[in-house]
């Protein structure tokens, strides 16, 4: 009779790419973007807002959210106030589904305390890339062990904050489903404001305001990700190409 209890579903760090700690001025603005690796935003000081795909969120002193694989995001300080922010990116398995919410950190010290690991264990490119564990040997494990413990521990302290539903936020997650459910078509800024019951202007504003980005290079971003999945399903590159609006097979590869 086997005795024990089987665990599954264990989280699991495969691969760390970054781990930092940056001041960020009043008027600081990370453009968004969109990459594979999970990606944990820690405010340790100040005041944020957060695009995650449609929904903004805003982040006090004491506050995380996890990004998902390929989730558009952006960070942007709020107030006239210094924000001062941890991140830490990485690849894994059986992450808990913690993303489009908000977390209390209980103890804002290990935000330090696992930038410092990390920097101490790997060597650091350029201030926040992590490129290579600095000697062989199982130290460097500390950094990942304590930070799968932080995800845990985020797990159980969700935040009774919510996503911003001002009418600009309505406006902008309003704009990404319209993108979206015309991810096939080939529409123009004049086209996509008609959609959306807006104006030319409002509709850039809105969507730069609070995406940092400007909307036809988000929307050919998403469409990238779409000719990822539909190349691996089979398409050739010229049915993609066609198949998500782009009559120029050049441009599109390119």
């Amino acid at each position: 009779m086997d005795i024990g209890v089987k665990i599954s579903k264990n989280p699991k760090i495969t691969r760390v790419t970054s781990a930092f700690i940056r001041v960020c001025e009043p008027d600081f603005r990370f453009r968004g973007e969109t990459h594979e690796a999970w990606e944990l935003v820690c405010v340790t000081d100040g005041h944020i807002s957060v695009a995650a795909d449609n929904k903004i969120f805003e982040l006090k002193k004491g506050q995380a959210i996890l990004h998902s694989p390929m989730q558009f995001h952006n960070i942007t300080v709020m107030g006239n106030e210094t924000a001062v922010i941890g991140v830490f990116a990485f690849y894994g398995e059986n992450i808990p589904p913690l993303q489009n919410q908000v977390f209390e950190i209980t103890d804002l010290s290990k935000v330090k305390t696992l930038k410092e690991l990390a920097h101490k264990y790997y060597d650091v490119y350029k201030g926040f890339g992590l490129s290579a564990i600095k000697k062989e040997g199982t130290d460097h494990l500390l950094y990942i062990k304590n930070l799968e413990l932080f995800l845990l521990e985020l797990a159980g302290n969700v935040s009774k904050s919510r996503q911003v539903v001002t009418e600009g936020a309505k406006n902008y997650s309003r704009i990404i489903n319209t993108l979206n459910e015309n991810i096939y078509e080939r529409l123009s800024v004049c086209e996509l404001a008609a959609l959306c019951n807006m104006s030319e202007i409002n509709l850039q504003k809105t969507f730069s305001r609070y995406a940092g980005v400007g909307i036809m290079e988000y929307f050919n971003r998403i469409k990238m990700r779409k000719a990822t999945e539909l190349l691996v399903e089979g398409l050739s590159v010229k049915e993609t190409a066609l198949k998500l609006g782009f009559h120029d097979q050049n441009y599109f590869s390119t």
